[in-house]
């Protein structure tokens, strides 16, 4: 596909600070520093591409004002012994205001394809789980610079936020968005796409709807408050620790580099371990167990789908899954359904006795006391499963959390023929979406993601039927067994 690309360049903010902010992220932002960026590309139809990068230019550099950081210097926090948990080995910080600010990565480019061609129709999709293999995403986000602390080194003057503006031939265009993790999750992505698609609409409509959104919170200490105990102190509290490690949460030890361990990731591995022996030393005392390497060969041959469930199948599924229990969601519901399929496709690869896992990303702004409002941005999120996590437990990890001396460390969650790791975007409103104010709304929106075995995303439909989408990535031939298996439209 031919790309042209007609614009580089690195937005700011248009008014700074009058003096320089450091900003030291929370707890938990600073345990996904080594995950895989946060990223989206939403997909529209427009009789008038070109016309449109004007306005998201100026309305995204509106939008800026309320997440200045975004342009900020992303880095590691300054270390003090014995100080305060904001000084302990690699939290990060985030620093804006200054004239060597990096700013957000902007590029616009002009591919020769209409938005049919990058993604067909919704009803097209739901009918052919296979079309996803053929959606460019490498061509809607093609910048080759790397995000700050992207192998938890190297920062200085890379950006933390990228953005890419893609005209689709003259008939659509696409917005791509793809952002360190620590700065903030899907639900954060989309407050900033709510808002700056509010800001487009504005400017086109001669309207001040916007003032009506609620103003994003970038406050990382509102979470760290809600950790149990003294955060602050040398050492952990061993009772809250003990509640904390009770949990069903993997901790996974990325410094253990047994047979198997995947090369690419060497160099993260060894800059996130402190360079000070008594450090590293003490960091070594929190048990933590090796990944299964030997169950993930990440030479193998990796295939995407896209399968779409109706509403109508959503509520037989929960109510195929309620029974007698109180609580099932639909969410709950389909997770079991097609984690079972995927079982059952990789039966092949495992043996009688295996152990498998399903580790769910867990948004907890809802699970600390007080609650956080829907507006907080930052990283939120907790591996694996979900009603034990009250919030007097999530209190409990945040101590246990703050006192690691590695956060990067350990890795909740693993990937291959066990795992199957999953995050959702459901509800979040990614359809909503809308920079013309005319009812433009998005023909296709698609979560960033790098295709590892084990990979399973939802989202919301492009349909509006109710229904959801998965997007799961499985080791090629397992996913064929998966999405022949009988099972899997039983409902």
């Amino acid at each position: 596909m031919q790309a042209t690309i007609l614009e580089n360049s690195r937005l700011h903010p248009p008014s700074r600070p009058k003096s320089a902010i450091s900003t030291v992220l929370s707890i938990l932002d600073a345990t996904v520093v080594r995950f895989a960026p946060t990223g989206a590309i939403w997909v529209f139809d427009h009789d008038a591409p070109a016309e449109m990068v004007g306005y998201l230019k100026v309305s995204f550099t509106k939008t800026l004002e309320a997440f200045p950081h975004w342009a900020g210097q992303l880095q590691w926090a300054p270390v003090r012994k014995n100080g305060s948990h904001k000084e302990r080995f690699h939290r990060p910080m985030i620093t804006y205001g200054l004239d060597s600010d990096p700013g957000v990565e902007w590029n616009v480019v002009q591919l020769d394809c209409s938005p049919a061609f990058v993604a067909p129709e919704p009803v097209m999709r739901a009918s052919n789980e296979m079309w996803i293999t053929s959606f460019p995403q490498s061509d809607l986000m093609i910048s080759s610079t790397n995000l700050a602390l992207h192998d938890l080194d190297a920062f200085q003057g890379l950006p933390s936020v990228i953005v890419q503006v893609t005209l689709l031939g003259n008939s659509g265009f696409a917005v791509a968005v793809q952002m360190a993790h620590p700065l903030g999750d899907a639900h954060s992505l989309t407050l900033f796409m709510r808002r700056w698609a509010s800001i487009s609409r504005d400017d086109l409509t001669k309207q001040d709807l916007t003032k009506d959104l609620a103003y994003p919170i970038f406050e990382p200490d509102w979470l760290d408050s809600r950790a149990a105990g003294d955060i602050g102190a040398h050492e952990a509290d061993p009772d809250l620790v003990s509640e904390a490690r009770s949990l069903p949460l993997l901790r996974h030890d990325w410094w253990n580099t047994t047979a198997g361990h995947q090369a690419t990731l060497s160099q993260a591995t060894i800059n996130s371990k402190p360079k000070d022996d008594a450090l590293l030393q003490r960091a070594m005392m929190s048990p933590a167990y090796p990944p299964p390497w030997e169950s993930w060969d990440i030479s193998n041959s990796v295939t995407n789908a896209l399968i779409h469930f109706t509403e109508d199948e959503l509520e037989r599924l929960k109510k195929s899954a309620t029974g007698t229990m109180a609580r099932v969601s639909r969410l709950d519901a389909l997770l079991a359904h097609v984690w079972s399929g995927i079982n059952r496709a990789r039966i092949p690869l495992l043996k009688k006795d295996d152990e498998v896992f399903l580790d769910f990303t867990l948004g907890v702004r809802a699970r600390v006391s007080p609650g956080l409002p829907d507006n907080f941005l930052g990283s939120p999120l907790i591996r694996t499963c979900l009603d034990r996590f009250t919030p007097e437990a999530v209190a409990a990890i945040l101590h246990d959390e703050a006192h690691e001396v590695a956060p990067q460390r350990l890795w909740r969650a693993f990937l291959g023929t066990k795992h199957t790791l999953v995050t959702s975007w459901a509800r979040l409103g990614v359809y909503d979406i809308d920079f013309v104010g005319r009812g433009l709304r998005p023909r296709y929106v698609h979560a960033i993601m790098v295709p590892l075995d084990g990979m399973l995303c939802v989202m919301d439909s492009g349909l509006h039927d109710g229904g959801l989408d998965v997007s799961l990535c499985l080791e090629s031939e397992t996913l064929q067994r998966f999405l022949k298996d009988d099972k899997l439209r039983e409902f």
